[in-house]
């Protein structure tokens, strides 16, 4: 009698909560539960609108069964504080995702969470003002008051329209029918469960955060890794100057010598009609953001890869075991939201110098020419052989900071259809970023004269693309989780200088003949060593799209989608 008592008093305990606390229940409900709606619908449209129905059953027993529990705690402030952080985190998360959402129409995933735990303040400042804004800011303080409405109505009754008596039967049957709706999700959904698509804002930002903390302690093993791992098989290498020219956030279909109407690349478009270059056509970047990218493009790491990126050979180890001097020369900063990973494999170099240290854009941004007197410097006392990188901050936002004012031609007058109908806002920055590639083109074809007295190879080639409001779409930029093709299609330009057109016209013939071939830069590195007869036990030539054994037909998958199919 005394348990039966008990049990009773609990169950009453807990259905008074219930009734006392629905408006707590139901935000907590749909802070968590919107997210998962939108990635579903997102994904597969309307189409399996049956397992969020579910899901929505099984999720809202869950948190009544949670608020009920933590109810029942003897301790009023405590139990209240638990709830409050319970749904300040809730809220929070929420608002994030939506910031995600509505930028780059994904949710919070491990790229965004290693941006947040590698920035620092003046990046954080500036990152905001780009992608945050009033509007964002107006959103930002509408979320706090429905928030506030929220947790307001958290404590206000609710359920008076009906009996004790009916209450007292229906909180039971809804949490049977949670249970039968969790049963009926890992039976008849399982493939939803296990696929992450079903979870709560906190599970995945958890796991995020996991992912990000061991990317950010891979980038730390890496640097302890020893050079003498690269064991060299074959060396034939006697170019004496091998350039690689690291652009950022650059999209082919955007410059004219891809075919865009606005003649923002005249430097190109010279020396291509002079048939001084190898423009690829069909060459697309592994993944959508630099810190990905980077990881694959200077690593034996590619998408059929069993091990993680870090424990592979990186291609400053094989050039420096090849016996060339490295040189990693950068506009980008030394460490922050947009350079860790560069950093890493600059400290792998014989040779590195930066424009700038730590901050992201110091003194309102450093233009991509100041990497001339640093390259200037380093071809005053060259080795025998030299290797250099040279990392520039090409199209990456905010567009206006990346050319100086002389390099100011086009305007939200000159942006053409199907983007002229688009607002004064929108053209004015699409014309900047013109303005960064009309100066990026300038700077590229810069650095290429600096070689056209040497025995030179040089090589074109950004980390990603960057979509700006295509389609529709209210984004400019780039990310990680979800790239479009714009985000993904890339220049890939090839110069030779006639001393080496001289000395190896056989190479040159080949990389001349594969400019139509398709791409994907997480093999840049067979390309690379192919091109300068450098043979390790990793190198595969099917991989080399310069060598007659080049595989055309391999998948280009980038994050599980086939580009050819899916997102060309």
């Amino acid at each position: 009698m005394r348990c039966k008592a008990f049990f009773l008093k609990v169950w009453a305990r807990m259905q008074q909560i219930v009734e006392l606390q629905p408006g707590l229940i139901l935000g907590i409900f749909g802070l968590n539960f919107f997210t998962i709606a939108w990635q579903n619908i997102h994904m597969y449209k309307a189409q399996q609108l049956p397992v969020l129905a579910i899901d929505a059953v099984f999720l809202l027993a869950g948190v009544m069964l949670l608020v009920m529990g933590i109810g029942l705690i003897p301790y009023q402030k405590l139990r209240q504080g638990i709830l409050q952080i319970i749904l300040v985190v809730s809220a929070i998360l929420g608002a994030l995702e939506c910031f995600s959402i509505y930028n780059y129409q994904t949710l919070v995933g491990a790229g965004i969470i290693t941006a947040l735990l590698q920035t620092n303040f003046h990046e954080a400042g500036e990152f905001l003002r780009m992608y945050v804004g009033l509007k964002g800011a107006m959103a930002g303080f509408s979320v706090l008051a429905a928030f506030a409405v929220v947790y307001r109505c958290g404590y206000q009754p609710r359920f008076t329209v009906m009996t004790r008596h009916k209450r007292s039967r229906l909180l039971p049957a809804f949490l049977f029918a949670g249970l039968g709706a969790g049963i009926c999700l890992w039976q008849q959904y399982h493939s939803f469960v296990i696929n992450d698509s079903l979870d709560i804002p906190a599970i995945r930002v958890g796991r995020a955060i996991g992912t990000s903390v061991r990317n950010i302690q891979a980038f730390e093993e890496l640097k302890q890794q020893a050079a003498a791992n690269v064991e060299i098989t074959e060396n034939d290498s006697d170019v004496p100057y091998v350039v690689f020219i690291l652009g950022e956030s650059t999209n082919r279909d955007r410059l004219h010598l891809y075919g865009y109407p606005l003649e923002n690349t005249p430097n190109f478009d010279a020396l291509n009609r002079k048939g001084e270059l190898a423009v690829f056509r069909d060459t697309i970047s592994p993944q959508g953001a630099t810190v990905a990218a980077l990881r694959e493009l200077f690593t034996f790491h590619d998408v059929e890869s069993d091990k993680e990126w870090y424990q592979y050979n990186n291609l400053i180890d094989v050039m420096k075991a090849a016996g060339y001097k490295t040189y990693w020369l950068s506009n980008q900063e030394s460490s922050g939201i947009w350079g860790n990973v560069a950093q890493l494999f600059a400290g792998r170099s014989d040779v590195k110098h930066f424009t700038q240290l730590r901050e992201s854009h110091e003194d309102g941004g450093r233009l991509d020419e100041e990497l001339f007197p640093l390259l200037d410097e380093a071809l005053q006392q060259p080795a025998e052989k030299n290797f250099y990188v040279l990392h520039l901050m090409g199209g990456h936002g905010l567009y206006y900071m990346r050319f100086p004012y002389l390099f100011t031609k086009f305007t939200k007058e000159d942006i053409p259809a199907p983007q002229n109908e688009l607002s004064e806002e929108k053209r004015t920055e699409i014309a900047q970023y013109e303005n960064a590639m009309y100066y990026n083109d300038f700077v590229v074809s810069s650095l290429l004269g600096k070689f056209q007295d040497k025995e030179a190879i040089v090589i074109y080639l950004p980390d990603h693309g960057e979509t700006i409001y295509d389609n529709g779409s209210n984004f400019a930029g780039h990310v990680e989780e979800n790239p479009n093709h714009q985000q993904l299609e890339v220049p890939l330009i090839f110069w030779a200088s006639p001393k080496y057109k001289e000395k190896h016209p056989q190479k040159w013939q080949a990389v001349c003949e594969a400019v139509n071939r398709p791409y994907m830069t997480d093999d840049m590195i067979h390309t690379i060593m192919d091109l300068l007869g450098i043979r390790t036990e990793d190198f595969n030539p099917t991989k080399s799209v310069i060598n007659p054994k080049f595989d055309a037909m391999r998948k280009r998958i980038v994050r599980g989608r086939d580009y050819d199919t899916e997102m060309k």
